[in-house]
């Protein structure tokens, strides 16, 4: 499908997850707005092996295979992805997607017609389904998709799932790129800096499928990612009820042990 004229590109980065990009980019099929796919491997062991994986799939999309020459970790190469999408100077949209996620229920095409109907909005995120490592569901993420009750619930958890969100390339102008000083929490942070100068929403469809995998930096990273995430609403503390409690359940967050804390997330949400 290359030199299809298309105005979406996906920014998926990897490392060392060859089965989980091969389930992401077989999800990607069943799109029907025309995209371009950038994979950015991050320094994997086996490069060979991503190459083939890529190689099967080159024939349905447009896909660019980018590589660091060592790992440098999830921010400086979404920073790197960005920075490459902005110098084509081509792409409208930028939708996200990790390997091990899938998208579902045509997910660009809802996004994409959420932005027509409101061209002031910036952010673009969706409800998500989550999943263990064998695909069995876990529970599912419903935000609410009102700007004002958005911006109200960032002070308490991050209501965009970051392989759900679709922003426009046009933010990334205005805001930069994902802070370096949020270790682990780098989305939440660069959401934080998206809502304030433009207007956010969910669609209510479940448009994505959320990996919990072991191996992934929100469960082997826990600890650093609530440490950021304590600093972050610290820094964007305001005050009143709803920013304290937030500020609370971080807190709690970060001394309830990874099973009791995905036990209550199965239970309540």
């Amino acid at each position: 499908m290359s030199g299809v004229k298309n105005s979406i590109a996906v920014l998926l980065p990897h490392y060392n997850n060859c089965s989980g990009l091969r389930i992401s980019l077989k999800s990607l099929q069943s799109e029907i707005q025309p995209f371009t796919l950038f994979v950015y491997d991050d320094g994997s062991n086996d490069f060979s092996y991503v190459e083939r994986i890529i190689s099967e799939f080159r024939e349905f999309y447009d896909i660019r295979l980018k590589r660091n020459s060592k790992n440098l970790g999830i921010t400086e190469t979404l920073n790197r992805g960005l920075k490459h999408i902005l110098e084509c100077n081509t792409y409208e949209f930028i939708a996200r997607l990790d390997a091990g996620d899938i998208c579902v229920g045509s997910r660009f095409e809802n996004q994409i017609r959420t932005f027509n109907i409101d061209k002031e909005l910036g952010l673009v995120g969706s409800w998500v389904k989550f999943v263990d490592i064998n695909r069995n569901k876990l529970f599912f993420f419903k935000p609410p998709s009102g700007y004002k009750e958005l911006k109200r619930s960032m002070h308490s958890y991050n209501p965009f799932i970051h392989s759900s969100v679709m922003f426009r390339t046009d933010v990334v102008k205005a805001v930069g790129f994902y802070p370096t000083n949020y270790p682990a929490l780098e989305d939440y942070a660069f959401f934080f800096k998206i809502i304030k100068k433009f207007k956010a929403t969910v669609v209510e469809k479940t448009l994505v499928e959320y990996e919990y995998n072991p191996e992934g930096i929100s469960i082997k990273r826990r600890g650093e990612q609530t440490k950021s995430r304590i600093k972050l609403l610290m820094n964007e503390y305001k005050f009143g009820l709803f920013t304290t409690i937030g500020l609370v359940r971080a807190f709690i967050t970060f001394v309830l042990p990874f099973k009791l804390l995905l036990f209550f997330k199965k239970k309540f949400i």
